[in-house]
This record gives structure tokens, C-alpha cells and sequence, in this order.
């Protein structure tokens, strides 16, 4: 367990590092860097922020569900760390959209590319449901879903929260 907190660690201070840097996409190089003390403290707080405004979005929409947001370091996934919201309830009528939200997370997990994308025919336990996306970011990928709305709505939810998690690992 601490080994792997020890690894999450590093690859977070090295996610960290490089954003800070302005290796994201061509981005460039960033005037003025914030310094960030611990880069596990500094994506949750990034995964919070970005938890929130997914749910205020969500909320805005009239839509209740799950929001998730993760981070996985390298360009396979062994581990990830990430954080849920719950916006309103997570069992809507006989679907369970919390599990459904983790199929979505669990398939791009495995295909680094977003959910209900077609790459490949579900596997078991994955549902092929659009509402998924993946960003690859320096040091891993970073992964948002949302479930509890139509898929158009639910991918447009976990883009938001993907641009505001950049942007603030960017330090914006």
C-alpha cells in the first residue's frame, strides 16, 4: 500500500512537473508557475474543483447521476487515483447510474480512449455507454464520466470537468 502511494506519488509530482513546465499539447511555457507542495494534495484538490463545477453543470441541466473523476499515471493502467460525486441520487428508477458511470471509467481504463467509442466490442462487466472521455496528459491520463443524463449531455459534463482539471494542474 505505501509502495503504491510512493509510486502515485512520484507520478503525480512528475505530471505535476510537466504541466507546470508547459508540455501540454504546444501549450508553451508558462510565464509564472505556481509551486505545487504535494502533487497528490494538488490533484485532489484539481479533482474537487472539477467534481464541483461537473455538478453544477449537471444540476443546470436538470440532471441527477454520478460524476467521477481519475487519474492514471503511465501510458497503461496498473493503478489510478480518482474521486466520485454523487448529484442528487445515484440509483435513478432501476438503474444504478453509479455503476454505470464506473463501466464507463472501467472501458476507457482499458482502451485509453472514451467510453462507447466502438475501438472494441464491450467486454463483461462494461456496458459500451457514450458519456466517458480520456485526455492524455504528460506523465499518464487523466479520465471523467458522468451517467445519469443522455449521452450527449453526459460526455459534455465530463469535458467540462476535464478542461477545468487541466486547467488547474496548469495552475490557471
Amino acid at each position: 500500500m505505501r509502495r503504491d502511494r510512493l509510486v502515485l506519488s512520484v507520478a503525480f509530482s512528475a505530471m505535476v512537473g510537466a504541466v507546470v513546465g508547459g508540455i501540454v499539447g504546444g501549450v508553451g511555457v508558462f510565464a509564472q508557475a505556481p509551486v505545487a507542495v504535494d502533487a497528490a494534495s494538488a490533484f485532489s484538490a484539481a479533482a474537487e474543483q472539477a467534481l464541483e463545477a461537473m455538478a453544477k453543470e449537471a444540476t443546470g441541466r436538470q440532471m441527477k447521476g454520478v460524476a467521477v473523476i481519475a487519474f492514471v499515471p503511465g501510458d497503461a493502467t496498473r493503478s489510478w487515483a480518482s474521486q466520485m460525486r454523487v448529484v442528487d441520487a445515484f440509483v435513478l428508477g432501476q438503474a444504478n447510474v453509479l455503476g454505470i458511470a464506473y463501466a464507463k471509467m472501467s472501458e476507457m481504463a482499458d482502451t485509453l480512449e472514451n467510453s462507447g467509442s466502438g475501438k472494441r466490442p464491450p467486454h463483461h462487466g462494461e456496458l459500451g455507454y457514450k458519456g466517458g472521455a480520456i485526455r492524455k496528459v504528460p506523465g499518464g491520463h487523466l479520465l471523467a464520466a458522468f451517467s445519469g443524463g443522455k449521452d450527449t449531455d453526459d460526455l459534455d459534463v465530463a469535458n467540462l470537468g476535464l478542461d477545468l482539471l487541466e486547467k488547474a494542474l496548469r495552475g490557471e
